[in-house]
């Protein structure tokens, strides 16, 4: 794979009158395989926590290998992949749910290297500052679990290297998460234990901030005028923040 397929650089949340757009830009968009929706590798989670106090703390299916902050659990899943195009889960939804794909579209923006997920506003409801984000990115793997593929100790034809064998790993590659601190993407990633059985512990990527009162995601009612800034500083009204990544390897080819 072509080194920063899987490098998610930023992440933005956007609306107008009929839909909310959420872009993730990567390093590097390919279209090796032409898929309809116009990216090959990248497979995109998104979690929403939008109501205080409800919502679930496990994925609808088994595959990311993550858990969720029981103070943030998620409420809303939109799932974008390049094959088999987009779909919109709740928390009630059990792992057979087929979910809501009407109005939903995903496909590459012009600068080349950021995906747009479209979901119909009534779907989701209007974003507020208060939601957090879990964005997990992941390498679609038609074969593998949740459309997941395996991130092993070592990269082989079929995994990524650079996690672990142990049943409990993620595999997630990247992840919407502060530099450093607490909840940096090696600390929350790396807090599984094998052995007692517990998987990695993920919060939303406001949530570190919240009793700070610093936004890290700017809102705007027209995608065209979102400011992007880096870092945690407040810019324009908008924050995005920076995303660190633990070393990956990828399969050889």
């Amino acid at each position: 794979f072509l080194p920063g397929l899987f490098d998610l650089t930023s992440f933005r949340v956007s609306y107008d009158v009929e839909y909310v757009y959420f872009d993730t830009t990567f390093r590097e968009v390919t279209n090796t395989w032409n898929a309809p929706e116009g990216f090959s590798h990248q497979l995109i989670n998104i979690y929403i926590d939008t109501t205080k106090g409800l919502g679930r703390t496990d994925t609808i299916r088994k595959g990311a290998m993550v858990a969720f902050d029981k103070r943030y659990g998620w409420d809303i899943l939109i799932k974008a992949l390049g094959w088999g195009g987009c779909r919109a889960f709740t928390s009630n939804d059990d792992e057979e749910a087929k979910g809501i794909s009407d109005g939903l579209e995903a496909g590459v923006l012009p600068d080349g290297k950021t995906v747009r997920v479209k979901v119909p506003l009534p779907i989701i409801g209007q974003p507020e500052a208060s939601w957090g984000y879990y964005v997990l990115i992941g390498s679609q793997d038609a074969f593998g679990d949740d459309d997941f593929r395996p991130v092993m100790e070592e990269a082989s034809s079929w995994t990524f290297g650079g996690g672990s064998n142990l049943e409990f790993s993620p595999n997630v590659i990247d992840m919407l998460a502060p530099e450093g601190g607490r909840f940096s993407q090696e600390r929350l990633l790396g807090s599984y234990d094998a052995g007692k059985g517990i998987l990695a512990v993920l919060v939303p990527a406001s949530a570190g901030m919240a009793r700070r009162g610093v936004a890290l995601f700017g809102l705007s009612s027209t995608p065209m005028i979102i400011v992007t800034v880096v870092g945690l500083l407040l810019v324009g009204g908008a924050v995005v923040v920076w995303i660190r990544r633990k070393g990956f390897g990828v399969p050889p080819g």
